[in-house]
C-alpha cells in the first residue's frame, strides 16, 4: 500500500479510534444481570469480600490486589501453601474492635489504582450500597453468583472470559463439574433412611451449630449428610445456640467441627460420651488449610471439602484415594505442593 497523505489520515484515525475503545472499555452482563463498563483490558482486581478474594486467586492470581481479613491464612506455618506473591499481598479492609463487620479503606483501595471490583452477588437482589460506595472513587462493580457450590462451575468460567483467563478456568470448572457430579451421583444412590446423621459443631464447646437449610452448610449437605438441626433459618450468620441436651436428642453418627478443641474435650468429657458419634469416635476437624475447606468464608475451598466429607460419610460406596484428590486440589487450584507429613495431619 502507498504511503500517500490519505492512508496516513486513515491510519491516524484508527489509532485514535482504538485508543478511545481503551478508554471507554466494553460494556458486559454480570452474574446479577446488571449491565457494567469496564476497561477493555484488565490489570489489577480488588475482590471486596472472601469469597471473590478466594475464587480471584484460584482464577487470575496475577491480577490480585490484596486480601480481606478471612482470606489469609490462619497460622504462619500455613502461608506456605499459598503462592508467595499473593501472601505478601496488603490487607484491604480495617477490623474494627468487637467483632463488627469489617470496614473498606477506599483510599489504600484508590491508590492501588484497580480497573474493577469483584463482589458477590445474585440477581433480585439490592446493590445499590456496594454500588454507591466503589461509585466514590470511581470504580464498576461487577457481582459474581457463586452463594452455593453448585454455581461454582460457572462462577468461575465468567471469572476467566471476564479476566481473559478463559483457558485456566475451563480447567478448574471442568474439575468442579467432574468431582459434584460424581459425588451427587454416589448420594443419589443412598436411600435417605440410610444416609449418616450429622451434627455439625462450630464452636469451641460445640454448642453453636447450623441448619440444614444454612449455606453454611452446603458442603455437608452436598456429600449426603443427613444434618440433624432442622428448620428454619433465624439468622443468615447462623451459628445457632443450641443446648447439650438438644445434641443428645439428636443423637448424630458423625459431628463435623470446625474447632479442634472440641473434639479433645469432647472426648474427655462424660456427657459428651453419651453421644453416638463421641462414643464411636467419629469426630472430624475440618481442616484450614489454606482456606477453611468448608466454611467460613464458604468458598471455593468447598469443591475440596465435599469430597473429604463424602469419602468420611460413605467410604464403601464413595471409592476415591482422598490423598491423591487433595495433592490434585491444591495442585491445580492453588498452585502448590503438598508433602505426605501434610496430608497425614490433614487426615489424622
Amino acid at each position: 500500500m502507498r504511503n500517500t497523505p490519505v492512508c496516513r489520515f486513515c491510519l491516524s484515525c484508527l489509532l485514535a479510534l482504538t485508543a478511545l475503545s481503551s478508554v471507554w472499555g466494553r460494556e458486559i452482563t454480570d452474574m446479577a444481570g446488571r449491565k457494567v463498563t469496564i476497561p477493555d483490558k484488565i490489570t489489577k482486581v480488588y475482590s471486596s469480600d472472601p469469597y471473590t478474594t478466594v475464587l480471584l486467586y484460584m482464577v487470575a492470581p496475577d491480577l490480585q490486589l490484596g486480601l480481606q481479613p478471612g482470606c489469609l491464612p490462619f497460622r504462619e506455618e500455613d502461608m506456605r501453601f499459598v503462592r508467595k506473591e499473593v501472601a505478601g499481598l496488603p490487607l484491604l479492609a480495617t477490623q474494627p474492635p468487637g467483632g463488627e463487620r469489617p470496614q473498606v479503606n477506599l483510599e489504600a483501595i484508590l491508590a492501588l489504582k484497580p480497573d474493577l471490583v469483584l463482589a458477590m452477588g445474585s440477581k433480585g437482589r439490592d446493590y445499590q450500597r456496594t454500588e454507591e460506595r466503589f461509585a466514590r472513587i470511581s470504580l464498576p462493580v461487577v457481582f459474581l453468583d457463586i452463594d452455593s457450590i453448585p454455581k461454582y462451575p460457572a462462577g468461575i468460567e465468567f471469572l476467566g472470559r471476564l479476566l481473559g483467563h478463559e483457558s485456566r478456568a475451563e480447567r478448574l470448572s471442568a474439575y468442579a463439574k467432574r468431582v459434584l457430579a460424581e459425588v451427587e451421583k454416589t448420594v443419589a444412590a443412598i436411600p435417605r433412611d440410610r444416609r449418616i446423621r450429622v451434627y455439625y459443631a462450630e464452636s469451641a464447646d460445640g454448642l453453636a451449630t447450623e441448619s440444614d437449610r444454612s449455606l453454611h452448610a452446603d458442603a455437608i449437605r452436598l456429600a449426603g449428610g443427613a444434618i440433624v438441626h432442622r428448620g428454619e433459618l433465624k439468622t443468615h450468620q447462623g451459628m445457632e445456640k443450641l443446648s447439650l441436651e438438644q445434641v443428645l436428642l439428636y443423637d448424630p453418627e458423625v459431628i463435623i467441627s470446625q474447632e479442634p478443641e472440641f473434639a479433645r474435650n469432647a472426648y474427655r468429657d462424660p456427657r459428651w460420651q453419651k453421644v453416638k458419634a463421641v462414643a464411636n469416635h467419629r469426630i472430624y476437624t475440618v481442616p484450614r488449610t489454606p482456606y477453611n475447606w468448608i466454611d467460613r468464608p464458604p468458598a471455593v475451598m468447598r469443591i475440596l471439602g465435599v469430597q473429604w466429607l463424602a469419602s468420611l460419610f460413605y467410604p464403601d460406596q464413595y471409592r476415591v484415594d482422598i490423598r491423591r484428590r487433595i495433592r490434585e486440589f491444591h495442585q491445580l487450584f492453588m498452585g502448590v505442593e503438598v508433602a505426605d507429613a501434610d496430608l497425614d495431619k490433614w487426615l489424622e
